[in-house]
């Protein structure tokens, strides 16, 4: 997977009592399992989206380096922290960021290496480059589109009704329906 969390979301974009709420659930007996289905219908709309929902730093990885721009195809980018060359033994070469032209408009959001060189001519034996990064619509429920959230909890009512099998079960078609304006393009 090419992009990992550095630190965990401090909060789901659904809240426990809201959830229960759609789930017609009165009891509290399963607020784990609710809880954690929470958790899992999340991560599976940030990959389907390729979008962070609550903001927190991530980590974007690359086997691109022979290139002089990097493309991260992830959503929404709130700020770049910094961008490494690894070798094989995932020692890094941190490139500064005044060597680089970073444009967060652009969907996806690119890299360039300003002076024209290679990501590779930062490091010997260069295997990959990571960039560790902000991404989210923000660090409230509220901050992301109504639309996400109620993917998340459409995937949630499948995964808490079909717990035996909720992976292998197809993805509802409303919950595709509600990520496609938030889908870029795999490059």
């Amino acid at each position: 997977m090419p992009i990992s969390d550095i630190n965990a979301p401090p909060i789901e974009p659904v809240s426990l009592a809201g959830a229960k709420e759609f789930l017609r659930v009165d009891h509290d007996h399963e607020d784990a399992l609710i809880t954690d289905l929470i958790t899992v219908a999340r991560e599976r709309v940030e990959q389907m989206a390729r979008a962070s929902l609550i903001t927190r730093r991530r980590a974007y990885i690359s086997s691109r380096v022979c290139a002089s721009r990097l493309f991260i195809n992830h959503s929404p980018i709130r700020h770049i922290h910094a961008v490494s060359v690894l070798d094989g033994d995932d020692n890094g070469v941190e490139i500064p960021i005044s060597e680089l032209f970073i444009n967060r408009r652009a969907t996806p959001v690119s890299i360039y290496v300003n002076s024209r060189a290679l990501f590779s001519d930062f490091a010997p034996d260069p295997a990959a480059i990571r960039v560790e990064l902000d991404a989210g619509y923000g660090t409230e429920p509220e901050d992301v589109p109504m639309q996400l959230r109620q993917a998340v909890l459409l995937l949630l009512a499948q995964h808490y009704e079909h717990r035996d099998e909720a992976l292998m079960r197809p993805v509802p078609m409303m919950v595709d329906a509600l990520l496609m304006p938030y889908r870029t393009l795999r490059l």
